[in-house]
């Protein structure tokens, strides 16, 4: 099992930046309120690398793992 580190568990951030994100998902991202700048709460993670829940805005939606390692600053 692979631990992971205190970086991906944080329960609110600022999007700082989105440069690490290919531009097609940079804009589905925008379509959807995040963008730089953009305060993000953790609502929960699912096991195994699976989704991650996330709220915005007051809305709900959930990022692929890869996607949200990017928007923390992650790989």
């Amino acid at each position: 099992m692979q631990l992971l580190s205190d970086n991906a568990y944080r329960s609110q951030f600022t999007v700082r930046t989105m440069d690490q994100i290919d531009e097609l998902t940079t804009r589905q991202l925008h379509n959807l309120g995040i963008q730089t700048g953009s305060l993000i709460n953790v609502v929960r993670f699912y096991p195994f690398h699976g989704p991650v829940v996330i709220q915005v805005d007051q809305q709900r939606i959930a990022l692929r793992y890869r996607i949200y390692q990017q928007l923390v600053g992650g790989h």
